[in-house]
């Protein structure tokens, strides 16, 4: 698995904003993502061997793997 910095803007945020979790702790992201000025959110991307995005990692579980 590797992670790196995903931004998450328009339709994309509001999606993330509503029904977003942690892959690794499944925590809602309501309870850890922060937004910017603009409404958007910088995150950590979950990814597979193969290099696709899988989902979203929380501050925590992104600083553990």
């Amino acid at each position: 698995m590797m992670k790196e910095t995903v931004y998450l803007q328009g339709d994309d945020a509001l999606e993330f904003e509503r029904s977003g979790y942690c892959e690794a702790c499944l925590r809602p992201a309501r309870e850890w993502a922060e937004q910017d000025r603009f409404e958007n959110y910088k995150v950590y991307g979950d990814f597979d061997r193969e290099g696709n995005l899988v989902g979203f990692l929380c501050p925590e579980c992104a600083g553990r793997s």
